[in-house]
């Protein structure tokens, strides 16, 4: 037997048992015997351009890592301040889209029509229509968050929106088709 493949043998024979005992497991673990992880919270975004637009880039990172009960207290302040110094809205302007902004979630009801689904749609203000909430693929969400800010969804501010309906929109149409079936999307164009 030659030289090298004696060598080559033995070193292989020596680390034998070494992955054989990688290789053993306890597969008999209990979920009671499986220790906790913790997982770190980087990013959170339910509705558009609430961290985009309403807080400060140095605010980013603690509404990413926030919790939605505790964004009111931590970030409210904040985002009336931008609707009112920045969009030059009422202050009673700002303190309706707060209440509908924060805590930045999603809300859907299931009990209602899947139908009505849409981005801020399970409000019961006109012109919303009390539907099941979340977020339709063909909601244009950066016009339906510029509309909320600039223009008067609620009608609670219409003298606060006059003058800017060209901030209302971002002009940019969907330029795919959405398909019927799952993925739902549109090849990447």
């Amino acid at each position: 037997m030659p030289t090298t493949f004696r060598r080559a043998r033995t070193i292989a024979l020596a680390f034998l048992p070494l992955l054989a005992l990688a290789a053993c497991g306890d597969d008999n673990a209990s979920p009671s015997q499986t220790p906790a992880r913790m997982y770190n919270q980087i990013q959170r975004l339910g509705n558009p351009l609430v961290s985009e637009v309403l807080l400060a880039k140095r605010s980013h990172p603690v509404h990413g890592a926030l919790g939605p009960a505790d964004d009111a207290a931590t970030l409210g302040s904040e985002i009336k301040s931008f609707v009112t110094d920045v969009a030059g809205r009422a202050p009673a302007y700002a303190d309706a889209l707060g209440s509908v902004l924060l805590p930045d979630m999603l809300i859907v009801q299931t009990d209602k029509d899947p139908g009505t689904a849409g981005w801020l749609s399970w409000l019961p203000l006109a012109p919303f229509s009390n539907g099941w909430g979340g977020r339709a693929l063909v909601d244009d969400v950066t016009d339906l968050a510029l509309l909320a800010v600039f223009g008067d969804p609620f009608g609670l501010d219409p003298a606060g929106a006059q003058g800017k309906a060209a901030l209302t929109t971002d002009n940019v149409a969907n330029d795919s088709d959405f398909q019927s079936t799952f993925p739902y999307l549109a090849p990447p164009n």
